[in-house]
């Protein structure tokens, strides 16, 4: 097998989005083999999908990687796999047996791309041998003491002593050159490496932070060995810095084709992780429906007849039978099926599509003529199951596996049902019919802002959605318990084809936000962690904007508040005192808060202002707050200005007899 005869510090695509299909590539490659390791024999694709169990992994990704393996024509590119009986392998696994077997260990080793234990390289060899793994337990051990070929890792694992970087040199340009690194790109980060620090101590913590710094670009241990040496002198121990990074959970191993290995952050392998899980939607092919066959009429086919003397005879009509059309095959899904599909469900412990679940129980994928109808009938088995749950966009988890909470509206959000009654024995805060709203209240009380979860119009109201990015902004009462009312988002923003629904928001930097959302109750649960960045009590506001999967939106927390909704820290510190107050008294009508708290602005607030203050005091629907403003003398509404103030001197005079009619009974 070939051996390397360079190292570059990074191949550089033509272009960033091909510089991270290549390291996407590099990475899916390594989780492939490992889990072909692990298996330990020929699988299917769904099987290797099964074994690497990351929701990002999906098996369509993991088919196209085995057959650009094996049918990749770069030059010098050595393949890592092989499909032989409808089943894939390692090609290790069918090595030359008349070969050295220290040829063959190397070989082994060198694709794994990282240290193996002594009983994973007995098995390989088994296998390439058929012989007992025992066979080689004994032999190994007089083979990997050569340190000259082989290092020992972690507990009984070894790697190759190619991988560590040479420094046996006299100067830094020699020990530059004698790993193949160019000179300019050590000069290049010699500065950064001065000041991380460099000790025996130290060796993860210092690569992380060049590897780090480089943001993304793959970094090769030979590279970063000689900026350790650099600093560090005859002190530095090139097997010692190689199994401490190994044992850093925040640095990942990448292996390349010649047994070099490379080093990304966890933090870049979870944006990998992102490019290949959006590979299989921008990566589905459209699959052209094939139409039913048509009655076919017999063929008539004229045969002249040989030549006779005589009288010639009339040609005979030879009758072609009716071609046989084979019907197409319906999906069968058998008890055995779903279990099976039940246990990877559980498993995988995370939503899971459907289209994923027919690729790796039946290996139909997009792209097969059967795929929709197939996919269809899955679907419609898997929804009549109850081990399953279906939670929208065509993803399953196990039943049961979601927070009871969030079936039901929670107690926080609730209006009280209050009574009370003035001195004069007359009833307060009676609500009427919309007919009788005073000024604009009739149009106030279907915005979208004054709507919320328990009392909205069961469908968005708002204005037309200029372009797909949505601007929502947060009350004080859900960001107190991680909720949002769907009234502010347009019907079919979020799945809708399920009571219950999972989508999953993502940040800029891929943090991810998993909300859970109620669309009989219309509100969205599980935002605590989003809420934790944005500073406002009340009014502060994020955008959305949808992605190609359904069930997954891009969001960015924005510096901007809304005017109508926003509380600064010391009105929204009042008015929480204001509540305990009214809690504790018990006795304080609904009319009298609205008093209170217009008698503190003098040049009036709207009525969504003045329904977010007065719901931070105390709870109240939106037409509970309409009445009121409408029903008391003291309450009025300049003309044109939509602004609601409070008239001191009307206090007293009580309600407006002229909408007795209107009162709700």
């Amino acid at each position: 097998m070939p051996k390397a005869d360079k190292i570059e510090v990074a191949i550089r695509p033509a272009s960033e989005a091909d510089r991270e299909k290549v390291l996407a590539d590099a990475y899916l490659s390594d989780l492939i083999y490992d889990a072909l390791l692990e298996r330990g024999e020929a699988s299917k694709f769904a099987d290797i999908a099964q074994e690497i169990n990351n929701p990002n992994i999906s098996s369509t990704v993991v088919y196209g990687a085995l057959e650009q393996d094996v049918k990749s024509e770069e030059p010098r590119r050595i393949r890592r796999f092989i499909f032989v009986e409808r089943l894939w392998n390692l090609s290790s696994r069918y090595m030359d047996v008349t070969r050295s077997l220290e040829r063959n260990l190397l070989d082994i080793i060198r694709l794994a791309g990282r240290p193996l234990s002594t009983a994973q390289i007995a098995t390989e060899l088994s296998v390439i041998y058929n012989r007992p793994s025992e066979t080689y337990f004994s032999l190994l051990q007089k083979m990997l003491a050569n340190e000259q070929l082989y290092f020992k890792g972690k507990g009984s694992a070894y790697g190759l002593a190619e991988w560590l970087p040479l420094v046996d040199g006299e100067n830094l340009e020699e020990v530059t050159l004698d790993n193949k690194i160019k000179v300019e790109t050590v000069n290049r980060l010699l500065p950064l490496s001065t000041k991380v620090g460099w000790s025996s101590a130290s060796y993860s913590e210092s690569s992380y932070k060049i590897v780090g710094a480089l943001k993304g670009v793959p970094v090769p241990h030979r590279l970063l060995g000689v900026l350790a040496w650099a600093a560090m002198g005859e002190k530095y121990d090139p097997r010692a810095h190689l199994l401490a990074c190994l044992s850093d959970s925040r640095l990942t191993w990448l292996s390349v084709e010649n047994g070099k290995g490379r080093w990304i952050t966890r933090e870049t392998v979870e944006r990998l992780e992102r490019h290949l899980a959006d590979r299989v939607v921008t990566a589905v092919e459209e699959v052209e429906e094939v139409p039913a066959p048509t009655p076919v009429a017999p063929l008539i086919i004229e045969v002249a007849p040989e030549p006779t003397e005589g009288e010639p005879e009339p040609a005979v009509a030879l009758e072609v039978p009716e071609p046989i059309i084979e019907e197409e095959k319906l999906l069968g899904v058998s008890e055995a099926d779903l279990a099976s599909l039940a246990s990877i469900v559980s498993e995988r412990g995370v939503p899971i599509e459907s289209s994923e679940l027919l690729a790796l129980q039946y290996e139909v994928m997009s792209g097969y003529p059967s795929f929709k109808s197939d996919l269809a009938i899955l679907e419609a088995k898997l929804k009549s199951d109850s081990r399953f749950s279906y939670i929208g966009a065509g993803r399953f988890r196990e039943a049961d596996t979601l927070p009871p909470f969030v079936y039901d509206l929670p107690e926080f959000l609730g209006f009280p049902d209050l009574q009370f009654v003035s001195m004069d024995g007359e009833i307060m805060d009676e609500e009427i019919e919309d007919e009788g709203f005073a000024g604009s209240l009739r149009q106030d009380i279907f915005l979208p802002l004054a709507q919320d979860a328990g009392d909205d119009e069961g469908r968005y109201t708002g204005a037309p959605i200029e372009g797909e990015a949505l601007t929502l902004v947060v009350k004080a009462h859900h960001k107190e318990i991680g909720t949002f009312p769907l009234c502010q988002v347009p019907d079919g923003f979020f799945p809708a084809d399920a009571p219950v629904v999972e989508v999953t928001l993502r940040e800029e930097d891929g943090t991810t936000h998993e909300l859970i959302v109620n669309n009989e109750r219309r509100l969205a649960f599980n935002l605590f962690s989003l809420y934790e960045k944005i500073e406002a009590d009340s009014g502060g506001c994020f955008l959305l904007q949808p992605t190609l999967r359904p069930y997954e939106f891009r969001v960015e927390v924005l510096e901007e508040t809304d005017p109508q909704v926003y509380l600064s820290p010391e009105r929204y510190a009042e008015l929480l005192s204001a509540r305990e107050q009214v809690e504790e008294s018990g006795e304080v009508a609904t009319f009298d808060i609205v008093c209170e708290l217009l008698e503190e602005h003098a040049k009036g607030v709207d009525f969504v202002q003045l329904l977010t203050e007065v719901n931070v005091v105390r709870r109240v629907t939106r037409r509970k707050l309409a009445s009121i403003l409408s029903n008391y003398f003291c309450f009025v509404q300049k003309a044109g200005t939509g602004q609601w103030r409070f008239d001191t001197k009307k206090r007293d005079m009580g309600t407006d007899r002229t909408k007795r009619k209107y009162l709700k009974r």
